[in-house]
């Protein structure tokens, strides 16, 4: 299967595809893959040990619940996902295996909600159980705004401007379309008593915006391209700090002030 994500193209060869379904391409013939993920990973038992003989230059694993490991080549091209529970459509390492592609290709994942307003992308972003999905849900309540994903946003860096993208992974949010749009403002979230929204400095920004900025910390290039891309963002759109009761007269504040 290849799936298109942040307008770039995924070979995606899992034994779950489901949830990516909606991002899949009716014609491949058209599509040139930059990354293949794939779950034929050689491993085996060895006296209670689990063993890989795989060449690889980044080998990334994860356990908690879930145990997940990934091993993949030098540039990110060819990747490979050992999971123990393939059902469950939300194990993190294929995210961060196209995060580290996608990172030479100026884009870069947010930990945020995505809506779209007559034709503007805005993008709420904040600590978990801020309110960004309540704040999307406002949006389409009180303005009609399509949610596109409540969780994660890609942010990609083009001549013209800058465009969010929807994806597959979304978190507990039930929200995920597969949709763009042009990057108006990024909006960042604190809860208030009070309604009220100011423009935030740059260096603001590096203390209120930047800590929702997935960073692939494992590869010294990939977070280069990563912080270089979160720059020229910064530069293009307008960050807020919205600090908001879950309420039309917070969206109301914010639609005014940022369109």
């Amino acid at each position: 299967m290849i799936i298109r994500l942040a307008d770039l193209d995924i070979r995606w060869d899992f034994k779950n595809t489901d949830f990516v379904s909606l991002f899949s391409l009716e014609d491949e013939t058209k599509s040139d893959p930059i990354i293949s993920i794939s779950d034929n990973v050689p491993f085996g038992e060895c006296h209670g040990l689990q063993f890989v003989q795989t060449a690889s230059d980044h080998v990334l694993k994860r356990s908690s619940t879930l145990v997940e490991t990934l091993c993949a080549d030098k540039d990110w091209t060819q990747v490979n996902i050992y999971c123990d529970d393939y059902s469950d459509p939300h194990f993190t390492l294929p995210l961060a295996a196209v995060c580290s592609r996608f990172a030479s290709f100026e884009t870069v994942l947010l930990h945020g909600s995505l809506v779209e307003y007559n034709g503007n992308g805005i993008v709420f972003t904040g600590y978990s159980g801020i309110g960004k999905t309540t704040q999307a849900q406002l949006w389409g309540k009180y303005m009609g705004a399509d949610i596109i994903n409540g969780d994660k946003v890609f942010i990609r860096d083009f001549d013209e401007g800058i465009y969010a993208y929807g994806l597959p992974w979304k978190g507990s949010s039930p929200y995920c379309l597969n949709k763009k749009a042009p990057v108006k403002a990024v909006i960042v979230l604190r809860q208030s008593k009070e309604n009220k929204i100011r423009k935030l400095t740059e260096m603001e920004c590096m203390e209120y915006f930047m800590p929702h900025i997935f960073l692939p910390h494992w590869d010294e290039k990939c977070m280069y391209w990563a912080l270089d891309t979160f720059d020229r963002i910064l530069e293009k759109v307008p960050v807020w700090l919205l600090q908001c009761r879950p309420d039309e007269d917070a969206v109301k504040l914010a639609r005014d002030t940022v369109l």
